[in-house]
């Protein structure tokens, strides 16, 4: 235990050197997994990589990343271009919120889009003209000066414009009613505008190059000429002009037009998604296989410029996460009966790196399986390279170093199909290791949920009728009573379902049994909840439940199965003289709850943010909210807490985010070498929180002069305690040494440390 927790304190003072991350910090882990777009400006390429922006300088080869946190002002780019006139990008983001940035990294943002009421506002295409971008939306379009950074006109033409270009004043619109072109009069009258063609829907792009009119329809190219529309190429599958070129591509060929001619070169295009010319050099973002670089020579395209891809989450997909030791794992997917087809995307991030599962090999073996929706990853606890990933409906993945190795589902396990659906149709969530190297795991919409896969290779089945046939199973509970829990979230079998094994695994005739369905509260009061969605133990036993009805808390998890069990709904005094208390989070849907080293609660939930709760309810200690904090969304999907940095990750529906606390795990005993402070020495432009760590739960610490005055003095949260550099009064101490003396909760055993201060 001793090296173990050593090794943690270790890892927590290195973490924070490195970083500079201190408590109350928040950083967030964009994802750059995916290249999707690029624009070519000078030596430079900036590009979106899973909504995110990144910049490669061909000169010196730098990568620079950009994050919500410290540089932009929203996530998710759907739109990039470049004014060359303005010397300015324009990023439009997934919300409508626009952000002009200069190639300094200055950042200008418009937000009006954004916070507008208009209907239809949703963006569907841009374009720029010298220094305007016209962005077309389902309303119109609106124009944005680049230069002077406002936003100039707004156009409410009636339809919706799906694809527009502007080229030197003038204006092109393809609608559902056909192509217009601008004219002389009022341009916020569609009566004003001349139409150029009569053909309507389905436009993906429309632009001039050489002073002709190139349409992409569908995947059909064609050139206006007049009202008609000249067929040139079916197949096309992208179209952009990108300095003096008009580039387009099918799924084998890539056409290199300039005004003096043009070039076709046989490339296969299978990952390719958008395509820029600058530096003599063609900017490819490539899916998976990140943003490249190639020349052009002869009849192919050489790689000149190999993957730009920074180490990343594959996606900003978080489904579900846990430590394990200072490794985090990262399942992507969702365990939902509805058509979301998220990636089989299974990740760990580790010192500062992701490490990414294969994804392309189950593919290339399997491909008549829809590999989506990875449910949840575990690490085998005798094996740290031997990893296991479930899958929503194509069973249970096996991975060593990350490499796909093998898939476990009806051909070759007792693992069955859901209804007979073929294809082998097998629903597999809720992976847990026991303490004894068992493998556990819910089989979804069958008849036997409960399976277990053993050291050995043996699998067991345990049958319980009242989940008979459940489809949404999201985690294992393993209490220290015994007693384990499975979610189940919805619909059929709905509820918070208690089992004892009794110690035998081999029979279920002597197991305890129950599904809850319906809660009932101290109080008498019934709730029949419409999801179930999570459960978390405590340091006192007491396990935490939440569901779209509230949190409710279990005092006594053997007490589960008895005829007169009730839960608690933890009551909090509103202390107005009334008498009066209101239920904790009462009528909040609970998506997620983490228990950090001083025993509080981090509650997630599926609108209204986070919350910390303190260890026995009473309070609520902290409220996190997009809009009044860098929480990336209200939603939080999953939460799990580094135990010797009181590191909070949040998972959302927008991506990851973190947060440092000021609790951690509390060592079982004081020594000397463990408590530590950081920062130390304290400089003079630091004003935040001094954490002094390697602490035993409430313990009392003391801040003393060097002449062994008392400046100030607290109690530990768990195995931290944070000081604000002041001393009793509130006043800023002065610059000195000042000892800490740290005392077990009992007042047996002191240990002390100390802490510069420099003003």
């Amino acid at each position: 235990m001793r090296k173990k927790k050593l090794f943690f304190l270790f890892a927590m003072l290195l973490g924070l050197s490195a970083s500079a991350q201190q408590i109350g910090e928040w950083q967030v882990y964009p994802s750059f997994g995916v290249a999707t777009q690029n624009v070519a400006v000078g030596h430079r390429v900036y590009g979106v990589a899973s909504g995110h922006l990144l910049c490669y300088d061909a000169d010196d080869t730098s990568v620079r990343t950009y994050d919500s946190m410290n540089d932009l002002n929203d996530i998710h780019i759907q739109y990039i271009d470049y004014s060359a006139a303005a010397k300015r990008l324009i990023l439009i983001y997934d919300n409508g919120n626009i952000d002009l940035l200069d190639l300094d990294d200055n950042v200008q943002n418009l937000s009006s889009l954004k916070e507008s009421t208009l209907n239809n506002r949703t963006v569907n295409c841009l374009s720029i003209d010298g220094t305007m971008a016209y962005v077309g939306t389902g309303f119109g379009f609106f124009t944005v000066d680049m230069q002077e950074g406002v936003i100039r006109d707004t156009y409410r033409l009636g339809v919706e414009v799906e694809a527009l270009t502007a080229k030197d004043g003038t204006i092109l619109i393809a609608t559902d009613e056909g192509i217009y072109r601008s004219g002389t009069a009022d341009l916020h009258l569609l009566t004003n505008w001349e139409k150029a063609s009569t053909w309507s829907r389905y436009f993906n792009r429309i632009l001039v190059f050489n002073n002709e009119v190139y349409v992409l329809r569908g995947t059909s190219l064609y050139r206006l000429e007049g009202t008609r529309m000249v067929s040139l190429l079916d197949g096309v599958t992208y179209l952009t002009t990108s300095g003096d070129q008009l580039i387009y591509m099918t799924a084998s060929k890539v056409y290199v037009q300039t005004a003096s001619g043009q070039q076709v070169v046989e490339q296969e295009t299978a990952t390719w998604q958008s395509v820029s010319y600058g530096g003599n050099t063609y900017w490819v973002s490539e899916g998976l296989d990140g943003l490249k670089g190639y020349r052009l020579s002869g009849d192919t395209f050489a790689e000149s410029v190999g993957s730009i891809r920074p180490n990343s989450p594959v996606r900003d997909l978080f489904y579900r996460m846990q430590y394990v030791d200072d490794r985090l794992l990262v399942a992507g997917g969702i365990n939902t009966p509805y058509a979301i087809y998220n990636p089989a995307t299974a990740m760990y991030y580790e010192d500062g790196v992701w490490t990414n599962f294969d994804e392309q090999t189950p593919a290339e073996q399997y491909p008549a399986l829809h590999c989506w929706n990875t449910t949840n990853v575990v690490q085998d606890p005798n094996d740290p390279s031997h990893h296991y990933a479930s899958n929503y409906r194509t069973g249970l993945y096996e991975y060593r170093d990350g490499k796909f190795v093998g898939l476990y589902n009806s051909d070759n396990s007792p693992l069955q199909q859901i209804n007979n659906y073929g294809l082998n149709y097998v629903g597999c969530a809720s992976l847990q290791y026991d303490d004894e190297g068992n493998l556990w795991m819910a089989n979804q919409e069958t008849d036997t949920i409960v399976r277990i896969l053993q050291p050995s290779g043996r699998w067991l089945s345990l049958y319980y009728d009242e989940i008979k046939g459940t489809s949404i199973l999201d985690d294992y509970l393993f209490t220290t009573s015994g007693v384990k829990f499975l979610v189940s979230r919805r619909v059929e079998g709905r509820g918070f379902f208690g089992f004892h094994t009794n110690g035998t695994l081999n029979t279920v005739r002597d197991d305890k049994h129950q599904l809850r369905s319906t809660i009932i509260n101290q109080d008498g009061t019934s709730y029949s909840p419409d999801r179930f969605f999570c459960m978390a133990e405590d340091m006192d036993g007491r396990v935490w439940c939440g569901c779209d009805a509230g949190l409710f808390v279990i005092n006594d998890p053997t007490e589960f199965f008895d005829s007169n069990f009730q839960f608690e709904q933890i009551k909090i005094a509103r202390n107005d003289g009334s008498g009066l208390a209101d239920y904790l989070l009462s009528g909040v849907a609970i998506t997620c709850i983490a228990v950090d080293g001083a025993n509080r609660k981090w509650v997630g939930t599926s609108s209204n943010g986070l919350y910390l709760v303190s260890a026995d309810g009473q309070e609520l200690l902290q409220h996190f909210e997009s809009d009044d904090s860098p929480l990336l969304s209200n939603n939080i999907q999953c939460l799990a807490i580094h135990p010797a940095t009181g590191l909070v990750m949040i998972g959302t529906d927008q991506g990851l985010c973190s947060y440092v606390s000021d609790a951690t795990e509390a060592e079982e005993e004081l020594r000397g070498g463990d408590v530590v402070a950081y920062p130390n020495p304290v400089r003079p432009d630091y004003t935040g929180p001094i954490a002094i760590r390697g602490l035993t739960m409430d313990g009392e610490v003391k801040i003393l002069s060097s002449t062994g005055q008392l400046v100030w003095n607290g109690v530990s949260n768990g195995g931290t305690l944070t000081w604000n550099g002041h001393d009793k009064h509130g006043r800023r101490v002065s610059s000195g040494v000042y000892h800490v003396v740290a005392n077990t909760q009992d007042g047996k055993k002191a240990v002390v440390s100390r802490i510069i201060v420099i003003k």
